[in-house]
């Protein structure tokens, strides 16, 4: 049977670093596993103890291996001895099957009653012969214990010997006359007929139940990962896993080892306990399974037998060994099989000694060659037994690389390094080295390893031949490609530009390459008119030569260029070309898309799409983790922090931002590294976690390099939010410099309205609401560019924070246009900011219950949103306002009840004011006693007048005076 792709431990995805490195030993110890999912068993099973009554009882717990059996009975016995039972435990492991009564031999059985242990041995000699029948003598020994509940605990009994079998048979038969628990665990795929006839040939009176364990399901695999990781990530793991609790711990020990180990075999505990499954098995079992695993994670019987050069007969027998032992499982009909799990077939693969491993992938290549087997499934041990000069190999190497690259380039990668060392180094190998120099380069970068791919793109451009062109300028402009993410971008330019000249205008491929570097490159230094003329011609090429990987791209990057600068309705055109291939594609295209994405998923972002947006960057997240292409994930996920804010998610977003902070140290992009820094700094900022905040904010700042790019710029947004969140408005207004100053000209124009909404706000801490008005005037002004509902809300949101400043009774409407527009615009953080803004509105209008329902319900809702911050911020305002309206009803009620001819005409808040100048005050005084402006103050004044027919102060100050009681004058 032809091996499956990716299925040899040296194929598996390099996705080690899944979770942050300060992450990697909290998820590994923080967690208590064995109650995940298993509380509703061990309540059962404690049930059962309670109700044990005179009569015996036989609870039988099965599942597959690693399901959790073993935690469930060690909790289930630590729980029947805390409620004073006399616990028995033994905890059978795999071992050699020609043991007697190894079950009830074991040195754990009486740990609870050592004096028992003593009296059992002369029964249990070191010769395993009994002198006794072994049920009677177990039969006496439990009776003389009457305990008031005896628990007597059996694992792994499917792997008990002939013995412990016979031995529990006549117990269950015979049970004994005090009350007994047997409680016994098994596979129950792996339950031989003499388990099955010791089990159903219990005695009547012996009442049994039967307690299977089930996979954990993805919620109870979130509850054991906890904060740990994004969601795909989990969402992969508990995949992979198969809701098993042993594979997840291995998966995780495996992806929290230091990069590499897990190819070289790592930690030994990573399979511990997948290996100890071996103990026992004889030599021929033995070999066929350290050739199975060379073989692949699916084999077939004929290859393992030559490999190991026996007799099929013998091989099949080895396999029939194997699969007693639960390690590998029939795949179909005929001599086809497959490993348990991935897992299983990882341990015994480095389980094996390595020098045995490499004389197998030798036999196993050349059984292959035999058989004409395709290069992907040879390659796997070429790799390992090719030689220097062996032509034969590199081809096979170089072959097979081209055929997985698109979905495992760290894999792609390896084999090429290894091509590479094997080519001889003469004058007539040169331009094959040079090719395959660029397509190591390919893989390195596709994986991640951007330094690495830059550097070998240099190496191969030494060796290439200007000759064909097209090969070359498509070198070159991935070349740039690199070079601009790392941040080279006046050497970028100048190789860009260099080679277009020299290439000319008939070669339309390698012109196309070279036309869309160049738009890219326009786009990343903020000319998005310039991108778009660009995009357009390299779209053109694209679609005469079928290109359809790099129409995408194209359509993705004028979409994101005209949404920059306000073209939002040729943006959606371009967008939904763009999504009709994108969503069309199959993997094999996709793979080469990711960037693409990138564009597509933020133009939807910026249009306010968030659904949209949060499809295609989830698929394209999924995808580049699975298969280990992770050139594009940062970016992918800082837009994905950004569409999760949006939608109110925002633990997933803080742990998407956190995972793209990982991967953009890794690649030492610095515009990977501002961008996922800024979006974790906010994150963390918004959540309360303010330490942290600053950490990520200082190494932000620290990889600025004078104006910024549009990812930059789109990330220093929320790195401005964070530092206004921690009280620093003047660094907040400081990051407008590096942003394009007060006309953020390197900011979208979607971009704009939330930059100017913000800066509304830093003004307003600084006290300054003339500066603060202005800001939101651009607002409105950059909102009414663009018509969008969501904008225009933001804008409206900015506005009414500037007028509860100025002119507190005039911000009611913008308020309600805020708070309305921003929810059904689906900006649900923005959307409860602005209810708070709305419920301090309704105050200055005498509102008050109606301001107090809005500002308890922002103050619930970003509490429900983990928004720990902002929800600190409404309670302080819902606090505030009470407190004022306290004051304000006190002194109402006491002029109402001294002034009942003033009270027939006033408001209320006109009484007040009445009063105050009744006492004295100026109108600047007035109005910071009542926390308004003093042009409201004098519009409130001139109402007194009028309605009270005087024309002065000092008429005033008369008639509230004159019409106290005496008692409040005194």
């Amino acid at each position: 049977m032809a091996n499956a792709k990716l299925t040899h431990p040296d194929q598996w995805p390099r996705i080690s670093g899944i979770v942050p490195v300060r992450q990697r030993r909290r998820l590994a110890v923080r967690r208590v596993w064995n109650l995940v999912g298993r509380r509703a068993e061990l309540d059962e099973l404690l049930g059962v103890l309670e109700r044990l009554g005179t009569g015996s009882r036989l609870i039988e717990v099965t599942g597959d291996a690693g399901i959790g059996k073993t935690a469930l009975l060690s909790e289930f016995s630590k729980a029947a001895r805390a409620r004073g039972a006399l616990v028995l435990a033994s905890w059978g492991t795999e071992g050699p099957r020609d043991a007697r009564y190894g079950a009830f031999d074991d040195v754990s059985l009486f740990e609870g009653a050592p004096e028992i242990r003593g009296r059992l041995a002369e029964f249990f000699p070191e010769d395993a012969s009994l002198r006794h029948p072994p049920d009677r003598v177990v039969r006496e020994l439990l009776e003389e214990m009457a305990a008031p509940a005896l628990v007597l605990v059996i694992d792994d009994l499917h792997a008990a010997d002939p013995g412990s079998l016979a031995l529990l048979a006549g117990l269950l038969r015979r049970p004994p006359r005090v009350p007994v628990l047997f409680v016994v665990a098994y596979r129950d795929q792996q339950a031989g007929t003499a388990l099955r006839s010791a089990l159903d040939g219990a005695s009547p009176h012996v009442g049994a139940a039967h307690l299977p364990l089930d996979a954990l399901s993805e919620e109870e695999i979130g509850e054991i990962l906890a904060e740990q990781g994004i969601a795909s990530w989990q969402r992969q793991l508990y995949e992979d896993s198969q809701g098993n609790p042993a594979y997840l711990k291995a998966l995780i020990s495996e992806r929290l080892a230091s990069p590499g180990s897990v190819e070289q075999g790592g930690s030994p505990g990573h399979y511990a306990v997948f290996l100890r499954e071996l103990d026992g098995v004889s030599e021929e079992a033995r070999a066929a399974a350290d050739a199975a695993a060379v073989a692949g994670g699916q084999f077939d019987a004929e290859l393992v037998a030559r490999m190991l050069d026996r007799p099929d007969s013998v091989t099949l027998a080895a396999i029939g060994e194997l699969i007693g032992r639960g390690v590998v499982r029939p795949e179909a009909r005929g001599p086809y099989f497959a490993f348990r799990h991935p897992l299983v077939h990882r341990a015994v693969y480095f389980g094996a000694e390595l020098s045995r491993r490499m004389h197998l992938h030798s036999r196993a290549d050349a059984v292959l060659r035999e058989r004409g087997a395709a290069a992907p499934e040879r390659a796997v041990h070429v790799e390992q037994r090719a030689r220097h000069g062996d032509l034969e190999a590199v081809d096979v190497l170089d072959e097979a690389a081209r055929a997985i690259t698109g979905t495992a380039p760290v894999t792609a990668g390896s084999w090429l390094a290894t091509a590479l060392r094997v080519l001889p180094r003469g004058p007539e190998h040169v331009q094959r080295r040079a090719r395959l120099l660029v397509r190591l380069a390919k893989a390195r970068g596709a994986a991640g390893d951007m330094r690495g791919c830059r550097d070998t793109m240099h190496e191969a451009l030494r060796f290439m031949s200007r000759e064909p062109a097209s090969e070359h300028a498509k070198a070159v402009a991935f070349t740039a490609m690199i070079q601009r993410m790392l941040g080279n971008h006046a050497e970028t330019d100048a190789m860009l530009r260099a080679e277009y000249e020299a290439l000319g205008e008939a070669d339309e491929v390698g012109r196309a390459a070279l036309v869309f570097e160049i738009a890219s490159r326009e786009l990343n230094k903020g000319d998005w008119s310039s991108c778009s003329r660009w995009a357009a011609q390299a779209l053109e090429l694209a679609r005469r030569n079928g290109h359809r990987s790099q129409e995408l791209a194209c359509l993705g990057l004028m979409a994101k260029a005209n949404v920059s600068v306000g073209e939002l309705e040729v943006a959606s055109g371009h967008l939904a070309a763009a999504t009709a291939i994108l969503d069309g594609m199959l993997d094999g295209d996709f793979a080469y898309s990711l960037d693409a994405v990138v564009w597509v998923g933020w133009s939807d972002a910026l249009l306010e799409r968030w659904d949209e947006a949060l499809w295609h960057f989830d698929k394209a997240i999924q995808f580049a983790g699975r298969t280990g292409r992770l050139l594009a994930l940062p970016h992918l996920l800082v837009g994905q922090v950004f569409a999760l804010y949006n939608r109110g998610r925002l633990d997933e977003a803080r742990r998407a931002a956190e995972y793209a902070v990982y991967l953009a140290q890794r690649s030492g992009s610095p515009e990977q590294l501002v961008s996922a820094y800024s979006m974790l700094a906010w994150a963390d900022t918004i959540m309360g976690r303010f330490d942290r905040a600053e950490e990520s904010g200082a190494v932000a700042t620290g990889q600025f390099r004078g104006t910024v790019s549009g990812f930059e710029a789109l990330a220093l947004r929320m790195l401005a939010e964070a530092r206004l969140m921690t009280g620093d408005a003047e660094g907040c207004l400081a990051l407008v410099g590096p942003v394009g100053g007060p006309n953020l000209g390197s900011a979208d124009a979607c971009s704009r309205v939330a930059w100017y909404e913000l800066l509304t706000r830093a003004e307003l801490e600084l006290d300054r609401p003339e500066a603060a008005t202005k800001w939101a005037e651009s607002a409105t002004a950059a909102a009414q560019i663009l018509d969008q509902p969501g904008r225009g809300a933001l804008a409206s949101l900015a506005m009414a924070q500037a007028l509860l400043a100025t002119d507190p009774e005039a911000a009611l409407c913008s308020a309600e246009r805020a708070a309305s527009g921003l929810a059904a615009a689906g900006m649900a953080v923005d959307a409860l900011r602005a209810k708070a803004v709305l419920g301090a509105a309704l105050w200055h209008h005498d509102r008050y219950d109606d301001a107090v329902r809005e500002l308890k319900d922002a103050q619930l809702g970003l509490e429900r949103l983990g928004a720990v911050t902002l929800s600190r911020l409404a309670r302080k305002e819902r606090r505030r306002l009470a407190a004022r309206n306290s004051r304000a009803r006190t002194a109402a009620t006491a002029a109402t009840s001294a002034a009942l001819g003033i009270v027939a005409v006033l408001t209320e808040r006109e009484r007040q004011i009445a009063d105050l100048v009744g006492e004295g005050l100026t109108n600047r005084l007035i109005a910071r006693r009542l926390h308004i402006s003093e042009k409201t103050v004098e519009m409130h004044l001139s109402k007194v007048f009028a309605k009270l027919g005087v024309s002065n102060r000092a008429a005033v100050a008369s008639m509230v005076t004159r019409d106290r009681p005496a008692a409040d004058l005194a």
